[in-house]
C-alpha cells in the first residue's frame, strides 16, 4: 500500500512539472479599421490589440515581430507619420501594403495588451475589403526572426477584418405647408401643376425646394431636395445622400412665395413639422393667416426675415 501511494504521489509530481513546462504564454492579435469610405488623401485608421493571455509568463522584449497587410484601395503611411505605436515599440519594414513591427524593449506580461494605430491613406474604401494581421516571432534580443514562445496557441495569431461600405440610407423630412397665393379654402389649395396643363394628378399642388441648414451661423447649407407639396400641405422631402444625425433649420423654397425657415432648428426625424398651425411656426413669423387658426406663407417678407437674409448673404452662406 505504501509502494502504491509513493507510486501515485510520483505520478502527481511528474503531471506538475509537466504541466509547468508548457502553456505558459499565449500571444494574440485582433485587427479593426475605424471607419470607412476614405476619400482620396483620406487617411483610415487601423487599430492593431496584440496581447498575453498567459497563463503564468511574461512575454519577453523583442519577441513578437505581428506583420499587418492592408487591401490594394489603401496605402501605410511613411514611417514618420505613424505616430500611432506604444512605447518600446518599433516599425522593422513598411512595403505600403504590408507593415511589420517588433516589441523591440516591450515585454507584455500575462492579461494585459497593447494598441497600436496604423495609418493608411487612399481611394474611397468599397466593399468588402480584408484587413489582416499575423504574429511573428522574434529572437527575444534583436527582432530578429525566432521560434515562437512556449505554451502559443497557434488559432489566435492571425485575425482579419472585413470592411463593407453600405450605401448611404435617404433621410426623409416631412412637412406641412401652405402657400398664400395657392389658397383654395377648406383647408386645402388649388392644384396648380394640373391647372397649367402638366400632367400631375389634382392631389399635388406645386413644386418646392427643401433645404436643410446647419443651426448655428453662418447657417451653411447641408443638402437640399425638390419634393412636390399636395394641395393638402403635406410635403416629404427625401434626401437621397446621409444626412449627419443632428438639429438643422428646415427651409422651403417656392417660386412664388417668401423662402421660408423653421422658427428654430428642428430635430433631423420623420416627424411631420407642421407650419399651418401657427404664424409663429416660422421664422421672423413669416406666414398670414388664411383662415381661423390657419397659417400660410406670405407674399409679404418681415422684417425680421429680411434681417435673416442679409445676414447670411453678408456671412457669405
Amino acid at each position: 500500500m505504501k509502494h502504491l501511494k509513493l507510486a501515485m504521489l510520483i505520478g502527481i509530481g511528474t503531471l506538475l512539472i509537466a504541466g509547468k513546462s508548457f502553456g505558459q504564454a499565449n500571444p494574440f492579435i485582433n485587427v479593426l479599421p475605424s471607419n470607412s469610405g476614405v476619400v482620396p488623401v483620406g487617411t483610415l485608421d487601423i487599430e492593431v490589440t496584440i496581447g498575453n493571455t498567459g497563463p503564468a509568463s511574461t512575454i519577453p522584449q523583442a519577441k513578437l515581430r505581428p506583420i499587418i497587410q492592408v487591401p490594394p484601395s489603401v496605402t501605410f503611411l511613411p514611417n514618420a507619420q505613424q505616430t500611432g505605436l506604444p512605447a518600446g515599440w518599433t516599425i522593422l519594414s513598411n512595403t505600403g501594403s504590408q507593415l511589420r513591427v517588433c516589441n523591440s524593449t516591450d515585454p507584455i506580461p500575462v492579461s494585459t495588451s497593447r494598441t497600436i494605430i496604423l495609418k493608411v491613406q487612399g481611394v474611397t474604401v468599397t466593399g468588402p475589403q480584408t484587413f489582416s494581421g499575423n504574429i511573428n516571432f522574434g529572437n527575444g534580443t534583436t527582432c530578429g526572426a525566432g521560434t515562437s514562445v512556449a505554451g502559443d496557441l497557434t488559432t489566435d495569431n492571425s485575425a482579419t477584418s472585413t470592411l463593407q461600405v453600405i450605401a448611404p440610407i435617404s433621410v426623409t423630412v416631412n412637412l406641412k405647408a401652405f402657400i398664400e397665393g395657392y389658397w383654395a379654402g377648406t383647408n386645402a389649395m388649388n392644384p396648380v401643376l394640373s391647372n397649367q396643363g402638366l400632367p400631375n394628378p389634382t392631389s399635388d399642388c406645386d413644386s418646392v425646394t427643401i433645404e436643410l441648414h446647419n443651426p448655428t451661423a453662418p447657417f451653411a447649407l447641408v443638402n437640399s431636395t425638390v419634393a412636390v407639396l399636395h394641395t393638402d400641405g403635406s410635403v416629404s422631402g427625401v434626401f437621397s445622400s446621409s444626412v449627419p444625425a443632428g438639429s438643422y433649420y428646415y427651409v422651403v423654397k417656392h417660386r412664388n412665395s417668401i423662402e421660408t425657415w423653421t422658427a428654430n432648428p428642428v430635430l433631423l426625424s420623420t416627424t411631420v413639422y407642421d407650419f399651418t398651425s401657427a404664424q409663429n411656426k416660422a421664422y421672423g413669423n413669416n406666414q398670414s393667416e388664411v383662415e381661423p387658426g390657419k397659417f400660410a406663407f406670405s407674399r409679404v417678407i418681415s422684417i425680421r426675415m429680411l434681417l435673416l437674409m442679409v445676414w447670411i448673404t453678408t456671412t457669405g452662406s
